[in-house]
This record gives C-alpha cells, structure tokens and sequence, in this order.
C-alpha cells in the first residue's frame, strides 16, 4: 500500500512540473496576438517575426492622426482584442503595433508597441515600449530605447503615459482608455 500511494503522489507530481506547456505572460496561447513585455530583445524577435502584419493595419504610412503626436509618419496595426472592443476599458490582451516612418513614409525606422497587461484604467495598467533610430529626437538611450515596461515609472510613464493619458479628453484627442486609435 505504501508504494502504491508513493506511486500516485508522484505521477501527480509529474503532472505538475513544467514541461514547457504551460502560459505565462509572455508566452501566451496564441503569441501572433500579444507582443512579449520581457524587454527589448524579446520584442525585437517577435516584431521581426510580423506577426502584428496580420492584424488590423491601416493601408499605409500617414502623418500622425492628432496633432501632439511625436512619432511622426506612422502605420498602427491593432490586435484583435483591440480593433474588436467598443467603448470603455479595454480587455486584457489589447494590443498595438505602431510603425514608425522615415520622412518620406519608405522606410520603417522604428516600433511603439503597447499592451493592456492587468485590469485597470490607469497607464501601470499597460506595458510600453518604443524604439527609434539614434539620430531621433525622442530621448533615448544608446541602443534606441525610448521606453521598456509598465507605464507606472520611468519613461514608459514619463513619455508614453503622459501622452497618451489624454486619449478621449477632448475633440483633440481622440479614443478612450490611452489609445488614440483603433483600427478596425
């Protein structure tokens, strides 16, 4: 009896190791609809990968939809959580690719990427992350990196959330729940 109960406990034991299957944050069921929020490199693959290339995406680059953009020319692509939400907070899961653009609209000289993580209307509610060129006015560091996390601290508050705080304030500022646009 005692080999036999040893024998349960640890086939349940096995069953609960990780054998690679299981989810987390950034390796979610289905990663063609969420950006990863582990950092730079991880992003840099996946955007690599053009995933987001089969999401929602306006037809070409354009100039920024609002006035107090600073991103220039630009073509955003919108998960389907995102393009298929209507008003009010947007689910976890919603998602954004934000193409950035040479002068001309040519070439594609950088990413903002943001990524609603945990329940909450409020900018530590998203992950956000940009990267330019290092010749870009947007502060940066030395490999471009203009923000990388939660938009509760640091750039990633101080660039992204600053702005995009006022999506759906006014005729100016178009959207709701720190996204400007929702490509549908």
């Amino acid at each position: 009896m005692k080999i036999w109960t040893c024998l349960v406990a640890l086939a349940l034991l096995a069953g609960c190791g990780d054998d690679g299957s299981s989810t987390t944050d950034d390796s979610p069921e289905d990663a063609t609809q969420v950006p990863p929020t582990s950092g730079k490199v991880a992003m840099r693959e996946w955007l690599a990968a053009g995933h987001y290339k089969q999401w929602a995406c306006e037809a070409d680059a354009h100039d920024a939809t609002i006035g107090v953009s600073p991103h220039g020319k630009q073509r955003i692509c919108s998960n389907d959580v995102l393009a298929g939400h209507g008003d009010g907070e947007y689910p976890v899961g919603a998602a954004a690719v934000k193409e950035l653009y040479d002068a001309e609209g040519a070439s594609i000289i950088g990413y903002a990427v943001y990524r609603h993580v945990k329940a909450g209307t409020d900018g530590g509610s998203w992950y956000w992350y940009e990267e330019v060129p290092a010749d870009h006015p947007a502060p940066h560091d030395a490999d471009g990196i203009v923000a990388d996390g939660l938009g509760d601290a640091g750039p990633a508050m101080s660039v992204c959330v600053s702005c995009h705080q006022a999506a759906g304030s006014d005729a100016a500022h178009p959207g709701h729940d720190f996204v400007y646009v929702q490509v549908q």
